[in-house]
């Protein structure tokens, strides 16, 4: 994020009186993200848990400088530079809109009950080789999580790809008023939130209002869509429903985005990758596949994960269904259509899980009950083998732990370790080091000698850093009261938020993985990082190569965010004397 304008700028947009010409690169909103610099401009948030305002003094402390807060938040005594609104989210939003008018380039706006995630990273993917986009991080597509990603785009841009997505009546008219889309998208039209509108008219109404003044749009939810879906490349090769919908829908996209050049993104279609946010799969215990949709529970969401979960290479199917918190059909009608479902599907044996879910027990056969996850016996789990398990509740049953218990384990082989030997061989080698630092690896739980007994002792004895190889490793050390500096040997994208809420230090072994890393890091609004640079010099495993060296050094200069703490690589054959001159040219 760097928004490049002054607190007098953000002033004069919400219509208040400030004379002070700091310069403001980002914006936080949660008090809890890593904060660095004086550039920032912390807005207080008040929401129905939880309320920003009570977070100023302690970032004062941190040293943030610059906040937009409510009108009735007393800041008389505060050691700070203060923006006083009638409602700070107004504001926020307002300051999102007027940053959105600064750049005149395209705007692809995407909505839809389902979907709008796994479209955009799609056509990010199909589209970043011919365009520098700024898209929405994960699912930033809320009233808050819009103007965060609003706040991304910058004059090096000339594409943005803007998700958005609502659950109450009105909130259409906000994004739409931020974003002012030039194109949009809308995928699907589901029950998801549907419950909170008075009718099904004016829920799909407030989805296309996100159009009123787009150029065209790709209506995902008309009947005429429905031939899109065999004009999908053949280089696409994911035969899910959901799949081949997301993939239409992003075709229809460029056919009318790039009427004479469309026919070039035919080959990307073969490199689209399935995104982890939904409908993982994954291997469970007992010879066991789980198919886990543990985000949200619609008639049409379970459609698409029965789907998916029958295709799986196991003979038989078990689901875990919750209650379907987002329908408004009446509940007998509602569960004799998913029983329906479910026959279709030929379904060996339910889960339910919630209270109206037994309303299906005289549709199937198979049918066990338990009014919660905490409830159910551990027993009618681990008898279940040879199946695929799909996972299908909606957010607040939490049935991210069912996921973990289903989840195939692997079991370390334990040693006994004496410590006492440990320590006089860690002093013998440091003796001959003549005071360079020192870390010690203790990846792979110590390499089996038990990470957390190890580090502890480590840490006793003074050494300077720990190495791990995967993030919740390092998460688990920190959590254990480890407060060395942890590196990250393998440091990946779906690490990354772990990585900076622990203040883990990931090595940097290639470009796709600095730019990932910074893109959070803005979203964080973190400068000064600390990255660890690996370069390959021989050992041909990972690392940088020396001719990408200019564009990193370039990149590094450009970005605040990041600090390089270090810079190394793995010597491939320095225990033989006979390879003493490869090993020095390394």
């Amino acid at each position: 994020m760097k928004l490049n304008c002054t607190f007098q700028d953000i002033s004069d947009v919400l219509g208040a009186n400030s004379s002070c010409k700091d310069p403001i690169q980002a914006v936080i909103i949660d008090s809890r993200k890593p904060i660095r610099g004086k550039e920032v401009l912390f807005i207080a948030i008040k929401g129905p848990n939880n309320d920003g305002h009570k977070y100023v003094e302690q970032l004062i402390h941190e040293g943030v400088t610059h906040f937009l807060v409510n009108d009735d938040f007393e800041t008389e005594g505060l050691d700070g530079n203060f923006i006083k609104v009638t409602n700070t989210l107004d504001g926020l939003q307002a300051l999102a809109g007027w940053h959105r008018g600064r750049f005149s380039y395209p705007v692809i706006a995407i909505t839809g009950s389902a979907g709008k995630t796994s479209v955009k990273e799609w056509l990010y993917q199909l589209l970043k080789d011919n365009y520098n986009i700024v898209r929405s991080p994960k699912s930033y597509n809320s009233q808050v999580g819009v103007p965060l990603s609003l706040f991304e785009m910058t004059e090096k841009h000339n594409l943005a790809i803007i998700e958005a997505g609502i659950s109450h009546p009105s909130e259409m008219v906000r994004l739409e008023r931020m974003i002012r889309p030039t194109y949009g998208i809308l995928t699907n039209i589901g029950s998801s939130h549907a419950h909170n509108f008075d009718s099904e008219i004016e829920h799909n109404s407030e989805k296309y209002s996100l159009f009123e003044g787009v150029d065209w749009f790709v209506d995902g939810a008309s009947d005429e869509f429905e031939k899109e879906l065999k004009s999908v490349p053949e280089e696409f090769k994911i035969s899910d429903k959901a799949s081949v919908q997301n993939a239409a829908i992003c075709w229809a996209f460029l056919k009318r985005f790039d009427p004479e050049g469309y026919s070039s993104y035919k080959k990307g279609f073969s490199d689209l990758e399935k995104l982890a946010l939904r409908l993982e799969v994954q291997q469970g215990i007992n010879n066991n596949i789980i198919v886990n949709d543990s985000y949200n529970s619609d008639v049409g969401g379970l459609e698409i994960a029965l789907d998916l979960a029958s295709n799986q290479p196991k003979k038989g199917l078990v689901l875990i269904l919750s209650d379907l918190v987002a329908d408004q059909a009446s509940k007998p009608d509602l569960y004799g259509k998913i029983a329906k479902i479910i026959q279709d599907y030929k379904v060996e044996k339910v889960i339910g899980i919630g209270t109206d879910i037994q309303l299906l027990k005289d549709h199937i056969p198979e049918f066990i009950h338990f009014p919660s996850v905490s409830a159910i016996d551990s027993t009618v789990l681990t008898e279940i083998s040879n199946s695929c398990i799909l996972l299908k509740g909606a957010r607040k049953y939490r049935f991210e732990t069912l996921g973990t218990l289903l989840q195939e384990k692997h079991h370390d082989t334990v040693l006994e370790i004496n410590l006492k030997a440990l320590e006089h061989n860690l002093n013998v080698f440091r003796s001959k080091l003549n005071g360079a630092k020192i870390m010690c690896m203790v990846k792979a739980f110590g390499y089996g000698a038990g990470d957390l007994e190890i580090a502890k002792l480590m840490q006793r004895q003074g050494v300077d850093a720990l190495g791990v190889a995967y993030a919740d490793e390092g998460i688990a050390l920190r959590a254990e009261g480890i407060k060395l500096p942890i590196l990250v040997m393998n440091a990946e994208p779906a690490a990354f938020n772990g990585i900076i809420e622990n203040r883990l230090e990931p090595v940097i072994y290639n470009s796709r993985i600095l730019d990932e890393f910074i893109r959070e890091l803005i979203n964080y609004g973190e400068t000064g990082y600390p990255i660890h640079i690996e370069l390959e010099t021989g050992m041909n495993r990972l690392g940088l190569l020396y001719n990408e060296l200019p564009d990193l050094c370039s990149q590094l200069n450009a970005q605040p965010e990041v600090s390089v703490q270090s810079v190394f690589s793995h010597l491939a054959v320095s225990e033989n004397p006979g390879e003493d001159d490869f090993t020095k040219i390394q």
